[in-house]
């Protein structure tokens, strides 16, 4: 099992997640334009509105208010609910071109919780969320995740699950396996179990192989060193060169103020913008 660390306070630290590092293994300027890049007025980061990230977040903020609840509110609730919480996002604000794209995204996202809500009966007891549960890979590098939820199983062990509003089958539970190094560390529980649950089309969770965590804890350590020398190096040097990959050459479309600033998340530290896909 993973040993619990003493918390420490860490000083310009490099934060990884799986998103973050999924950047980082995917274009180093990508990474640094998503996470390391900072607004000189706010010190926040920025980002581009995405429906399919807008999608993601209104759902998944549903569920877990959903079971906050513990279960007690009906299917017209949560659906109330969530149209409500949708009107933060419209139009260019959840990065939507058109109103019929939007209403094909909030279709679909009703759809889920429709789906959720008649097989959430399934779910076990919950563990409740822990707060910003992290891991030191490194004096300066820190691992964190936000987990979706956790059950303890009759045997005292975790299952962790994942909720899936995407359409595409995830081929490397690697994120499973951050969530499971993360609860493992700071609660002090073993992990038997990991699932993702695509919503929007299985009546259950699907079970992923569980690796050994401590092997996985390696790798993970080993890129933490590799995006700390990044890091160090200051080498933002797109996969594609000069050609720029299609996260680059978007990000840099904003910062040439191409486009148009929409709100602040002070809840993620993000600057927000729409930024026209078609141009």
């Amino acid at each position: 099992m993973i040993q619990k660390q003493e918390k420490r306070y860490v000083k310009n630290g490099i934060w990884l997640s799986h998103t973050s590092l999924h950047d980082f293994l995917k274009c180093p300027r990508s990474f640094y334009l998503k996470n390391i890049y900072r607004d000189k007025k706010t010190g926040y980061k920025i980002q581009i509105a995405s429906p399919y990230l807008t999608l993601g977040s209104v759902v998944h903020d549903m569920i877990k208010w959903f079971l906050e609840m513990q279960k007690q509110v009906t299917k017209d609730q949560l659906l109330a609910k969530f149209d409500n919480f949708w009107l933060k996002y419209q139009g260019k604000r959840g990065g939507f071109a058109s109103y019929e794209e939007e209403e094909g995204f909030k279709s679909r996202g009703r759809k889920m919780l429709e789906h959720f809500y008649d097989s959430a009966k399934i779910l076990g007891q919950m563990i409740p969320p822990m707060d910003f549960p992290k891991y030191y890979l490194d004096e300066d590098v820190v691992l964190f995740g936000n987990l979706d939820y956790m059950e303890e199983l009759p045997d005292g062990s975790l299952h962790i699950i994942d909720f899936k509003t995407g359409q595409r089958q995830e081929e490397d539970p690697l994120q499973l396996h951050i969530y499971a190094i993360l609860a493992e560390a700071n609660l002090g529980k073993s992990v038997s179990r990991i699932s993702y649950w695509y919503v929007d089309r299985d009546q259950e969770p699907k079970e992923a192989v569980l690796d050994s965590l401590e092997e996985k804890l390696k790798w993970l350590k080993k890129k933490g060193q590799e995006v700390k020398m990044l890091v160090q190096s200051a080498k933002w040097v797109c996969v594609k060169g000069e050609e720029k990959c299609r996260d680059c050459r978007e990000y840099e479309a904003v910062l040439e103020g191409k486009g148009e600033f929409q709100f602040v998340d002070d809840r993620y530290k993000k600057m927000v913008y729409f930024l026209d896909r078609n141009s």
